[in-house]
């Protein structure tokens, strides 16, 4: 049987679930519609949920962001950074997604249903972005916001839970070197004795290529900044990924 766009009975049954009620429901069915049914079905829809999902992860990376700011009030930037790359990666969206059901709900065009992307973690999890950036466009920000929070809870709890996690540096280069690369990097870009707090900027390189930056008081705190956000820039395929999915 072909699919088709989710109806509002569907539509209606997903937001129970979610805890939401949309004003307008046409976004959460666009935050249902994979790219792959557009290119099946030309017209059918005017455009699928990439944009949706754009959004979701700016606005995830904000709200938990804010949590682990109040949760966690003891944590140095770079273990913040850390924590926040535990719970905003694919295998932690892609569980909340499972929590949900939503794989039940989403449209795909047939082949990609014929090969299990309503279970594929990173189609699963990409639509949880979608349907969070839906939920901002929809009802705003303080909704968005408690709205990651309570589905995305047992990660945050998980990552809390860690008395010590591992230092940014090590899980970045165990990562890195996981998939046959050199150790990255760290360059120092400037040293700013005016600026006590952020007297370091260092990049950190992998493979000869800058990835990210970060700052510190210290040099080594820089290079913690540096190396968590370049975590959370290069977040691996979970072992039950199909590798040739791209996030």
């Amino acid at each position: 049987m072909p699919a088709q766009l989710a109806d509002d009975a569907r539509l209606g049954e997903l937001e129970k679930r979610l805890g939401v009620r949309f004003r307008d429901r046409s976004l959460l069915r666009l935050a249902l519609t994979h790219s792959s049914y557009l290119n099946e079905n030309p017209g059918e829809a005017a455009e699928s949920n990439e944009r949706l999902e754009f959004l979701g992860d700016a606005v995830l990376g904000a709200a938990i962001g804010y949590r682990l700011f109040h949760d966690a009030p003891d944590a140095a930037e770079g273990d913040l950074t850390t924590i926040r790359s535990h719970v905003v990666r694919e295998r932690a969206l892609a569980g909340a997604a499972r929590r949900l059901g939503l794989g039940e709900f989403l449209t795909l065009g047939r082949g990609e249903a014929a090969n299990g992307g309503k279970e594929r973690p990173s189609i699963v999890a990409d639509a949880f972005e979608a349907v969070v950036g839906a939920v901002m466009e929809d009802q705003g920000y303080e909704a968005v916001s408690a709205f990651v929070v309570r589905c995305l809870e047992p990660e945050i709890a998980a990552a809390l839970k860690e008395e010590s996690p591992k230092d940014p540096k090590s899980l970045l280069q165990e990562r890195v070197q996981a998939d046959g690369g050199s150790p990255p990097e760290y360059r120092l870009l400037r040293e700013d004795e005016q600026n006590e707090d952020e007297r370091f900027t260092v990049e950190v390189l992998i493979s000869g290529g800058s990835v990210a930056t970060g700052v510190g008081r210290r040099k080594l705190d820089a290079e913690r900044m540096a190396a968590g956000r370049a975590l959370e820039l290069t977040a691996p395929l979970d072992d039950t990924d199909d590798p040739s999915e791209e996030r």
